[in-house]
């Protein structure tokens, strides 16, 4: 048997499932937060990072959800589970009213999808999602038992969500054509190929060296600045003391003068 084969039999398909999403949810909530920080700015519908990472919280919730039958049809969508969290966090009950109330919404899905950016908007996603996926109990209606919101990999991404906090977003939710969006993760906005990553290494390591240099070049300076004001200081010294030698000495030769001039004339005569 290959090792492709024992990896196949070995490895559960739902669990892969899990950890992709997991990684995608790391990467899109890690890039928009740096994105946003360096942006400085108000994020709005448009921005590319943002549309991404609310694809991906989609595909996230919708991992492992079961199909439920309705009076006329079967379903299977995200709107269930995000509409029992105001059941759970009465702090919710607004932001349910809020897309139950959105004029031009049709279906589930829009619905759900209104809620998430809303839930953004009010940096309250992380505690509206906490509160649900540790009721196993009531979520088991709506999910598989391996579903992303039933094991690890979702508590794990609500406590990612807490970073999302720092984030500023003004949404227009009337505006936009919730329901008929296709969610599909553009996995180029998190790829990097090699050449680009050998870029950033060297560029890195540049930028680390010209750092090294310009401290060297400016504790260089530093020091000839001091060893100038050394030599200032000794010059200035030196001066002060010939100065203070010449102050000291100068009555001593006086006086010598005045003691030796009988001995130059000889005694006086009478």
């Amino acid at each position: 048997m290959s090792d492709f084969s024992c990896f196949s039999a070995t490895k559960d398909p739902t669990a892969v499932e899990r950890a992709n999403l997991l990684n995608m949810a790391k990467l899109s909530i890690k890039g928009l937060i740096e994105s946003a920080l360096s942006f400085g700015r108000t994020l709005d519908s448009d921005y590319p990072p943002l549309q991404q990472f609310f694809v991906v919280m989609e595909h996230c919730l919708k991992h492992g959800l079961k199909v439920r039958k309705s009076f006329l049809s079967y379903n299977k969508t995200i709107w269930g589970p995000l509409e029992l969290v105001e059941k759970l966090y009465p702090e919710a009950e607004e932001i349910g009213a809020s897309v139950r109330d959105l004029p031009g919404l049709k279906t589930p899905l829009g619905r759900a999808r209104a809620w998430l950016r809303l839930a953004l908007m009010q940096k309250k996603m992380a505690d509206y999602l906490r509160c649900l996926i540790i009721q196993r109990e009531l979520l088991s209606e709506f999910y598989e038992y391996h579903a992303l919101m039933m094991e690890e990999e979702g508590a794990v991404i609500v406590g990612l969500l807490v970073g999302l906090n720092v984030i500023d977003a003004n949404l227009c939710v009337k505006g936009e054509d919730l329901d008929s969006q296709v969610g599909v993760i553009d996995f180029s906005m998190y790829l990097k190929n090699e050449e680009e990553i050998g870029n950033k290494e060297r560029n890195v390591q540049i930028a680390a060296i010209l750092d090294q240099k310009n401290y060297v070049e400016e504790l260089n300076r530093q020091l000839n600045s001091t060893v100038s004001s050394l030599h200032s200081r000794v010059d200035s010294l030196e001066k002060s003391n010939t100065k203070l030698i010449e102050e000291v000495l100068s009555p001593a030769m006086d006086d010598m003068v005045v003691f030796e001039c009988p001995t130059v004339y000889g005694p006086f005569l009478f």
